[in-house]
Order: structure tokens, then sequence, then C-alpha cells
């Protein structure tokens, strides 16, 4: 019997252990959260963002039926993922809350940014200041007090504005129907013209055929997810004779790109928009190739 005693003490003071550290857990306080609120704006209230530095042009974004565009220092489709990014700082918290009566000790009375938030009724700006020596925090005012935030709202805001333009060619909205690629050189005999209808594929041209499987893994990893190097507005020279293709939305518009450059990158200027898109040379070389079997003539 005495093992028997001695598992069952052994499994006792198991359970009261267990059992202590588990009332003990329970007494313990909750963790105190002391971040402040800097506001209680939500991101969806405004429509305007201008960003303002003291040494260069200001830049502007502003919220359409079709995203988030940039209207200075260029016009042109945003990078909505950085205006988002930006946006952010509304919903930002900070440890401190200072009366804004020593603005030259926190770098405020002289900003080295300025943001401002705007809608049809209302328009709310932070100012950024120095940044904290010990956590490389940066201080801003707002709504007359100083916070203390990531000083990564900042260095978001520095980014040139080139960087903020989509670097996509099409639009998040823009819903591909068709190709004509029958005015680029290589598909010019067999005038080329690739269509899509939801997950099917055809061909137009002369001897020309295709499988949609194929198609589906060209248009995937080109045009489906594309997304640019570098992006640019541009002034192309109508007088140059640059070759060209078209491509038609569901929404009946079609658009216009001329091939400025094919090697060593691609370069698409997109004529609606003004702006000259670049492509690494491989991929563009497939963009403007489909998975199209050329049928040999029967004479």
């Amino acid at each position: 019997m005495k093992p028997s005693w001695t598992v069952n003490i052994v499994l006792l003071i198991i359970v009261l252990i267990g059992g202590f550290y588990a009332w003990n857990s329970s007494r313990q306080d909750p963790v105190d959260d002391s971040r402040i609120e800097i506001s209680s704006l939500k991101l969806s209230d405004f429509s305007e963002i201008n960003i303002e530095f003291p040494s260069r042009q200001p830049t502007q974004f502003k919220l359409t039926e079709q995203g988030w565009r940039m209207m200075k220092p260029y016009q042109a489709r945003a990078d909505e993922l950085y205006v988002y990014r930006v946006l952010g700082i509304l919903a930002t918290t900070s440890p401190v809350k200072l009366p804004a009566n020593d603005l030259e000790k926190y770098g405020l009375e002289k900003p080295e940014l300025k943001i401002t938030f705007a809608n049809k009724v209302e328009e709310v700006t932070f100012l950024f200041g120095t940044y904290n020596p010990v956590n490389e925090d940066q201080y801003i005012l707002y709504n007359n007090h100083v916070y203390l935030i990531s000083g990564g709202f900042s260095e978001t805001a520095t980014f040139q504005p080139l960087e903020l333009i989509d670097k996509n060619p099409i639009a998040r909205f823009e819903k591909i129907k068709s190709f004509d690629f029958s005015r680029l050189e290589q598909w010019q005999e067999n005038r080329l013209r690739v269509n899509k209808d939801y997950a099917n594929w055809s061909v137009q041209g002369d001897n020309v055929a295709a499988d949609s499987k194929q198609m589906d893994e060209w248009y995937e990893i080109t045009w489906e997810k594309l997304a640019a190097t570098s992006v640019e507005p541009y002034k192309m020279d109508p007088r140059i004779g640059y070759r060209s293709f078209d491509i038609l939305f569901e929404n009946g518009k079609k658009v216009t790109f001329y091939r400025i450059q094919e090697s060593p990158e691609l370069t698409l200027y997109r004529k609606d928009e003004g702006l000259l898109y670049h492509f690494p040379g491989d991929l563009g070389f497939t963009m403007l190739n489909p998975h199209v079997m050329i049928k040999e003539n029967s004479d």
C-alpha cells in the first residue's frame, strides 16, 4: 500500500501547486496600456492629403471614384499602399501628451514636415519636429498638444513623388478583355489579337492557334499582377514611328501602349496617362509574346 499512498501524495502536491499558480495569476493586475490615442479620427473620414516640406514641391493626393490619385506634382494613379501608410497617422498612439508651450524644444517652431488631411468640411494638420535621441521616435504637434510617435511616418512621407505613382500599368479597376498585337512586327503578318472571356482564351489572326491553359500561364506571369520597376512622366515624340498595341477593357475603353525601347529593358508609354513604364527585358519579351502556335500554311 505504501507505493500507492506515495503516488497519491505526489499527485496531490502537483494539483496544489498548479492551483496556487492559477489563483496567483488570476490576482495579477491587468497589463496597463498607458499609450494615448492621438485622435479619434478615422482613416475613412478624409478624401485629400497634402504633404509639405520646406525645401521641395508639395505632394497632394485626392480620393476619387476610382481610388486615390496623385494631383501634385504629377497627375497619376497613386500607390495606395503608401497613401494608407500615411493615413495611419490618424490611428497611431503616443506614450506622452505634452502641452504645446515650448515648441522650440521639440523642433516644432520650424517643422520639418507638415501633413494636412482634409474633406469637404474640415482640415486637420500634423506638424513634425525633431527625433527623441533615446528611442528615435519623433515629436509631432496636433490639436495644440505635442506627442511622440514612430519616426516611420515621417520617413514614409519623405519618399520622392515619382516613387508614389502606382507602378501597375493596368489599374485595379480595369478588367482586360483583349489585346491587339497586330501592329508589332513579330505579329504583323499574323494580325494577332488575343481575347479573354473569363477563364477562356481565344485568338484571332492568320494561321494562329492557342491552348487556353498555356494562355492562362502567360497571363498569370505577365499582365495579371504586373508591376513596373519604375514609372515616370514622359513626352513621346510622335514623329518617331514607335510600334504600338492596344488593350481593350470590359467597359469598352481602349488604351494604346507604345513600345519606346525593347532592350536592355522594355519601356512602354501609356498614351492616355502620359506615363512611361519600365520592365526587365526578359519579362518585357514575354509580355508581348503570348503562348501562340503558328500554323503552317497548307499551300
